[in-house]
């Protein structure tokens, strides 16, 4: 990602309870004297843009899905010693290894073991115990991330999402049951269709979301106050289309010859020679 792309890491919704208050030079200064190192520039200038949270992009071989923040909240990436439970049996050591995402049995950590000042990046597999180099630097990394657009599908429609529900419905005889936002914050309605399920989702929704049964949840639900989209590469109008199996081609021809034009994610990101 290039440095004046930072903010399009994240995913939207973002979940609030692992965004970290705002950064400020105190926190830093604080948080390095913990660790004993200093951190990456460009880790700094990304958490400046949002303090840690779940992400929307991938890497290949490899299923990243978050960047943790710096704060006293979880996850903050000084919050390190649970890492060191996994050490036992290993072998190598994970002093000077501060993990910044994964859930201990695998981790994508800021490795400072062979230089102190500029962080390799490594993947670390406590299970398989096995560990490997994935960057050279923070930087590196952020480069090496792409938009994650697999396996999605976008309707570009003028119809409200409940006007689009009830054309599919007639189309394809579905049923969508009532919408669930508890998973991702957003409205998501399903629908089986012969062996597949539909699942139909906006692109426009609000900006974070916090679950009912987190522990904060009184202190973060006042948080959510406006709208945004998921992708703001694509009109706000657009939804998202899923199935969960490999015959949704049979399904997009049936809309597709009712008008209803179905296009792969992936279209959007793709540069146009032209430009």
């Amino acid at each position: 990602m290039k440095e004046t792309d930072l903010k399009e890491i994240w995913s939207v919704p973002k979940y609030l309870p692992y965004v970290q208050p705002e950064l400020t030079d105190k926190i830093i200064e604080e948080a390095e004297a913990k660790i004993g190192y200093r951190f990456p520039k460009e880790y700094l200038d990304l958490l400046r843009t949002q303090n840690g949270g779940y992400i929307r992009v991938r890497l290949k071989d490899t299923t990243p899905y978050q960047i943790s923040g710096i704060g006293q909240h979880y996850n903050s990436i000084t919050d390190f010693e649970w890492f060191k439970e996994y050490e036992d049996g290993l072998d190598f050591k994970l002093d000077g290894l501060f993990p910044f995402d994964g859930d201990g049995h695998w981790n994508i950590c800021l490795d400072y073991r062979n230089n102190k000042v500029e962080p390799q990046i490594i993947y670390v597999d406590t299970e398989m115990e096995f560990e490997r180099l994935v960057a050279k630097s923070f930087r590196e990394y952020l480069n090496m991330l792409e938009i994650d657009t697999e396996n999605q599908f976008v309707i570009e429609t003028e119809l409200t999402i409940q006007d689009f529900l009830n054309k599919i419905s007639d189309l394809l005889d579905i049923k969508f049951q009532a919408p669930t936002r508890f998973d991702y914050g957003y409205d998501i309605y399903r629908g089986n269709y012969k062996e597949s399920i539909i699942f139909i989702s906006p692109n426009k929704v609000p900006d974070g979301f916090v679950r009912e049964n987190d522990a904060r949840y009184e202190e973060l639900k006042s948080s959510i106050i406006k709208e945004a989209l998921r992708y703001p590469e694509i009109p706000e109008n657009c939804l998202f289309i899923e199935t969960n199996n490999d015959k949704e081609q049979s399904i997009f021809k049936i809309l597709e010859q009712n008008g209803i034009m179905v296009k792969e994610l992936k279209t959007y990101f793709e540069k146009n020679p032209n430009n």
